[in-house]
């Protein structure tokens, strides 16, 4: 049950001046930056919401609120390692591909609040969240600006640089994390939502429907790209004070999200609730995939609000209600902070979670509890509570030189090639697993094709030019077994690693580069004019620049000795054959 308003709530006297000139005033002193072991469960609620009203004011370029102008996880971790644009200067991040959308919005690239590796839709702890309306609810990450410029002067948005250090924040940092809705103007009250105009990109959005997750009435809404007014339902803030070296942990939610609520004789819906579309057999909580019929999430709260931040919350939300702000709509669902010198604190409240982030894990949910075990890009580190350090990239490593030792350094360290892919072609070329080899490469043989490669042909797949030629960069290794095909290649049937690597020559034209090492070197031969490579490979009939290995979509050339070239090496096919004749005549004559 929500907390009665018969009952008060006594307000410290420095919080009370802060209510009265919310929005004018600028004496940032009556911000509290600490709470200690000592502090009682009301004196906490209260520094909750002093934190979040001060982050919420109006920043001074009139766009949103202080915290929207933080950094946001996008702009902080790009591809390739790249370094962030200072605090306080436009992202160089690659925007999305929304020419026709030209918003001063910000950009909900539908990103779980934890870590891309997770399903980008998906809470931290699995599930999409889907509101009344049949919209997927929308999540971001931000840094502010002590934390940010920590992660800047440490290099720690290349993963490299931060697999090898040890993270500690400094104190004043501060993460945020926000879940946004979709609002409908003719159905839903956005008088009761802090709003902002958005970029909703969902580059996924085809795999998503795949999924079969998803029905209908919720993926017919989805689109790459679209402008949409949002609305927000829930903030987490994880603060780092004087006292508090393992954060304090707060999170907040719109009022409407999980209870229906009476203004002024209209009943205001719960947001992640709708009796209406209550599919049978589908438990309130249910995740989507469990039930993936249902078109509205059936959300109840399962942990309560604890009766000693329900009494703050009343006092807070009069006084703003009272002051007309936007702010009353919302409440503080808890507060965790350390009771002693534990990693995880032991902190007054054993749970807690937001029904917009950890809707599907309320019970067991502990903000503290998870982050202390949050890693950095090495998983053998701790990232100082924020598993948002994980999305650092390793930096652009340089295409190899063109000698041997350099392309197997390149293919087992710097870009191991075990991490590749291969032909994504299943009707005419499988190899996906060993196949099997011809001479001179061995029984079985494995390929691997670098990313340059593969994203020409997928380029080109559809309509194949008619003599294709491989970009500059592009890599092909073969491993080459001494076992046959229908076997389990073990480490020990490895003999050898023959690749062709297209490179610049010393006149600056596109070749292949040849390369055959034992599996960890040294390298046997390595150079342009490898003659026992290029005159079988280069002189194939049928074949698309050099690949033997693979004929560009087409049906596999195929002859009884395809190591053949198609002009000089006819010898080695008479050779072969005068010496097969040899050995007939020889067992004649033993007979």
């Amino acid at each position: 049950m929500k907390y009665k308003r018969n009952h008060t709530q006594k307000l410290s006297p420095l919080f009370v001046i802060f209510l009265i000139c919310l929005g004018s005033c600028t004496n940032q002193g009556v911000v509290p930056k600490d709470i200690n072991r000592t502090s009682t469960s009301e004196e906490a609620a209260q520094f909750a919401w002093h934190t979040f009203l001060d982050i919420n004011k109006d920043h001074p370029n009139g766009i949103g609120t202080e915290w929207e102008n933080y950094k946001e996880a996008f702009d902080i971790f790009l591809p390739e390692a790249k370094a962030p644009t200072p605090w306080g200067k436009p992202s160089n991040s690659k925007a999305p591909p929304c020419e026709a959308i030209k918003s001063g919005g910000k950009v909900l690239r539908t990103t779980s609040k934890v870590h891309p590796t997770i399903s980008e839709t998906n809470q931290a702890v699995g599930g999409v969240l889907i509101d009344r309306n049949s919209n997927i609810v929308h999540y971001e990450v931000y840094m502010n600006q002590p934390m940010f410029e920590y992660v800047v002067e440490n290099q720690f948005y290349n993963a490299l640089t931060q697999a090898g250090s040890k993270i500690d924040f400094p104190t004043g940092s501060m993460e945020l994390k926000a879940s946004w809705r979709i609002l409908d103007e003719t159905v839903d009250d956005i008088s009761r939502y802090h709003t902002s105009k958005a970029i909703i990109y969902i580059p996924d959005s085809s795999l998503i429907r795949t999924k079969g997750c998803l029905p209908s009435a919720v993926t017919d809404k989805m689109k790459i790209c679209s402008e949409e007014l949002v609305g927000l339902v829930g903030l987490h803030m994880v603060y780092k004070t004087p006292s508090n070296p393992n954060f304090t942990w707060m999170t907040f939610e719109q009022i409407d999200n999980v209870d229906s609520n009476e203004v002024d004789g209209k009943t205001i819906p719960a947001t992640f609730r709708n009796k209406d579309k209550v599919k049978a057999g589908c438990p309130d909580n249910s995740r989507q995939c469990d039930c993936p019929d249902q078109e509205t999430s059936q959300i109840t709260r399962q942990i309560p609000i604890p009766d000693w931040v329900s009494k703050v919350n009343v006092s807070v939300q009069d006084s703003l209600r009272k002051a007309q702000s936007i702010w009353a709509n919302y409440e503080l669902v808890g507060i965790q902070w350390a009771k002693d010198d534990t990693r995880t604190g032991n902190p007054l409240l054993t749970n807690l979670g937001n029904a917009s982030m950890e809707t599907f894990n309320q019970t067991a949910s502990s903000c503290i509890g998870c982050h202390a075990f949050a890693r950095s890009s090495n998983p053998t580190i701790y990232s100082d509570f924020s598993w948002v350090m994980g999305r650092a990239e390793n930096p652009k490593i340089e295409l190899p030189d063109t000698t041997g030792k350099a392309l197997l350094q390149y293919m087992m360290r710097e870009k191991p090639y075990k991490a590749w892919g291969t032909w994504p072609d299943s009707k005419f070329n499988v190899f996906s697993k060993a196949t099997e080899g011809e001479n001179p490469h061995g029984k079985s043989v494995r390929i691997y094709a670098n990313d340059i490669a593969i994203e020409y042909y997928n380029s080109i797949k559809n309509n194949l030019p008619t003599n294709p030629k491989l970009p500059v960069g592009s890599i092909v290794m073969k491993e080459n077994f001494r076992s046959p095909p229908d076997t389990i290649p073990q480490p020990s049937d490895l003999v050898e690693l023959t690749a062709m690597y297209k490179a610049i020559n010393n006149k600056g034209e596109a070749q292949w580069f040849w390369m055959k090492a034992r599996p960890y070197g040294p390298v046997d031969v390595a150079g342009f004019k490898i003659s026992a490579c290029s005159s079988c490979h280069m002189n194939w009939e049928g074949n698309g620049d050099g690949m033997l290995s693979f004929n560009f979509g087409k049906p596999p050339v195929i002859t009884d000795y395809s190591f053949i070239s198609k002009e000089s090496t006819i010898l080695n096919y008479l050779t072969e054959e005068i010496e097969t004749l040899i050995k007939d005549i020889i067992e004649e004559e033993k007979e």
